[in-house]
Order: C-alpha cells, then sequence, then structure tokens
C-alpha cells in the first residue's frame, strides 16, 4: 500500500512538472475568394456641408492562410494602377480587422493631394493587401496576398480657407482665400493686405461663412476650433504672408515688403531695389533700368528667407526659399529680354497663383 501511494504521488509531481507544448498551426499561402472586398458606394460626391460625415466604407472577407494565422490588412488606394501600384496611398485596417472607413473630409484632402481635380468625376482604384504577422517581428515568410479591385467614382471639391477680419468687416462670404500648396496636403498659403495701424484681428473659415469650421486663436501659433475663440491677429497693419498647416493646427503671418534683386538690377546682387505697393491694383511695381546680360529675382524683406525663381518649364514664379515650404532646388533666375527701362509688376494677391509683368518703357 505505501508503495503504491508513493507510486502516485510520483506520477504527480511528474505531470505538474511537465510543460504543454503549444498548440502547432499550419500556415499555408494566403488567398482571398473572388469578390472579397466591396464599398458601401461606388459613386462618391464629397460636400464641404458634410465632411465630418462617413464618406465611403469598406468591408471584406478575412484572407485564408490556413489555421490561425495574425493577419494584418491595409488598405490602398490608387489614382493610376495602370502600371503598378507603387504610388498608392495605404492605411493599416490593424491585425484581423475586416472593415474600414473615411470621413468626408479626410478622403476629400487626400485625393486633391493626390492631383484628382477638384468638381470633376475621377476613377480612384481600391484593394486590400493581407501579410501574416510574426511574433518576434520579423518579416514573414509568407507572401502578402491582394483582394480583388474596386474602381469608385469620386468627385471632390475645393479647398480653400477664407480669411474675412477687422481689415474687411469681418464678412467671410467677400473674403480673400488661402489656396492649397499643390503636393503638400493640409498645407495653405498666401498673401492679405491689412491697411490701417494697430493690432489686426481675423479668423480662418472653411466656408464662405460662419456655419462650418472657423479657426481662432488657440495660443502659441495654434488654432482652436471653438467657434468662441478669439481671432488670430498681427500686431500692426501691413502686407502680410499668411499660412495655415491643418496637419498639426498651427499657423504664421509674416509681414512683408518686395523688391528685386540680382546683376539685371541697379543694386546688383549686394544692394535690394525696392517696389511700392499699390492699394487699388494689389500689385507691388517699380520702374527701373535693368540689364540684359544679368539676371534677377524677388525677395522678401531684404533676405534669402522667402524669394521666387522661376519653373523653366512652365515659366510661373516659384519658390526658391520659403520658411514653410522649404527650398526649390533647379529653378531659373529671372531676366528682361533686352537692356532698357522697365515698368515691373509683382502680383501675389491671388493665392498659389503668382505672376509677374516685364513691360519696356
Amino acid at each position: 500500500m505505501r508503495q503504491a501511494i508513493s507510486y502516485i504521488i510520483c506520477l504527480l509531481l511528474l505531470a505538474m512538472s511537465c510543460k504543454k507544448e503549444g498548440d502547432v498551426y499550419q500556415v499555408k499561402d494566403g488567398s482571398f475568394n473572388g469578390n472579397a472586398l466591396s464599398a458601401s458606394s461606388a459613386a462618391i460626391v464629397l460636400a464641404q456641408a458634410d465632411e465630418e460625415k462617413e464618406a465611403v466604407s469598406f468591408s471584406w472577407d478575412a484572407a485564408d492562410f490556413g489555421e490561425k494565422p495574425a493577419v494584418q490588412y491595409t488598405l490602398q488606394l490608387a489614382v493610376d494602377t495602370a502600371n503598378s501600384w507603387s504610388n498608392a496611398k495605404s492605411f493599416s485596417a490593424g491585425a484581423g480587422k475586416t472593415g474600414y472607413a473615411f470621413i468626408g473630409k479626410d478622403l476629400n484632402n487626400m485625393l486633391n493631394a493626390m492631383g484628382l481635380a477638384a468638381g470633376t468625376p475621377s476613377d480612384i482604384a481600391v484593394r486590400i493587401k493581407a501579410e501574416v504577422l510574426q511574433n518576434n517581428g520579423t518579416a514573414s515568410t509568407i507572401k502578402p496576398v491582394y483582394s480583388n479591385t474596386l474602381l469608385l467614382e469620386v468627385t471632390t471639391y475645393s479647398l480653400s480657407l477664407y480669411i474675412p477680419g477687422d481689415y474687411q468687416g469681418w464678412n467671410p462670404a467677400a473674403a480673400p482665400l488661402l489656396n492649397p500648396v499643390e503636393g503638400k496636403p493640409g498645407l495653405y498659403e498666401g498673401y492679405v493686405y491689412m491697411p490701417g495701424s494697430g493690432a489686426q484681428y481675423f479668423k480662418y473659415t472653411n466656408a464662405p461663412d460662419w456655419d462650418h469650421t472657423n479657426y481662432g486663436d488657440g495660443g502659441n501659433g495654434t488654432f482652436s476650433t471653438d467657434g468662441l475663440a478669439a481671432g488670430l491677429s498681427v500686431p500692426d497693419g501691413g502686407y502680410y504672408q499668411l499660412t495655415a498647416d491643418l496637419n498639426n493646427n498651427k499657423w504664421t503671418a509674416t509681414k512683408t515688403s518686395w523688391s528685386i534683386i540680382g546683376d539685371a538690377t541697379p543694386g546688383g546682387w549686394d544692394t535690394d531695389t525696392q517696389m511700392a505697393y499699390d492699394p487699388d491694383t494689389q500689385t507691388w511695381t517699380l520702374t527701373c533700368d535693368m540689364q540684359a546680360g544679368g539676371s534677377f529675382k524677388f525677395r522678401a524683406n531684404n533676405a534669402w528667407a522667402i524669394d521666387f525663381g522661376m519653373d523653366p518649364a512652365t515659366g510661373k514664379l516659384v519658390y526658391a526659399d520659403h520658411p514653410l515650404l522649404g527650398y526649390t532646388p533647379d529653378l531659373w533666375n529671372l531676366s528682361v529680354p533686352s537692356s532698357g527701362n522697365y515698368t515691373i509688376t509683382l502680383d501675389l494677391h491671388i493665392s498659389q497663383q503668382y505672376t509677374y509683368t516685364l513691360t519696356k518703357n
């Protein structure tokens, strides 16, 4: 009896000391069923009035990789898949998730940044990428798989910020615009003349009224979308470059005066030749003698912080230096076709459509 009890105790101790091995699952090359991905709508018309509402949602059947692997799903969206998906935008849905949705303003911002023309129906392609996750963080040896591709028709709306303020009677419908910077989603930049002396207050609105999103002072150069927030402000009247970065809710205001500089100008590359602002025509002008053998640039505040060169492909003014947008390489300087006396005009009053003229007298 004593021997039998000892034997039973040994078996129990042995069982307690043994570690149970985890279940082993078989993982295989993945696949989706034929029409795994679907969308809530195939024709989407985005409107600013509905910018906070869901614009479209996507759902898909789980990919089959065998028994119980952790699968990561990524939604991919592209405007041109003729050659590849290399320029697609990707959005992680997360591990095991089988749905993803966009609200109107997020989808609109993205598609505008991808080059879709506002107000015109455009085709976009959407698919799901599925891949097996490794517990140790290393790359999976299982190749990712892709769902069927959906083609959707989307009409976006134009993106602009209105700038009502003291200087124009706080009327959003008549306010100048900050237009989006091409290729820089969420960034806006432009120029506004605010006459008078003393502090000037203003706000940004995303519609020509007070019924949508208003951007007031959030402190330390940030926005607040609280409708009761105080206005943004500058310390004195003048000609201001305004920026807005809606990616991080920041804004800037830089008072500017404009000049030309270069070996085509009277002052060469050492001394700026100043321009004068005409509020009636909303342009900067000067008249001076120019040399055809040299070149010049427009620059603000006698410094190389904000200045324009010329895009050789289009002949248009492009920022060579800009605090928000950075440096643009491979631009040309400007020039005159022949030596003589010129009236030079710089027009910055339409955001993102900056022009100049050279008129020989």
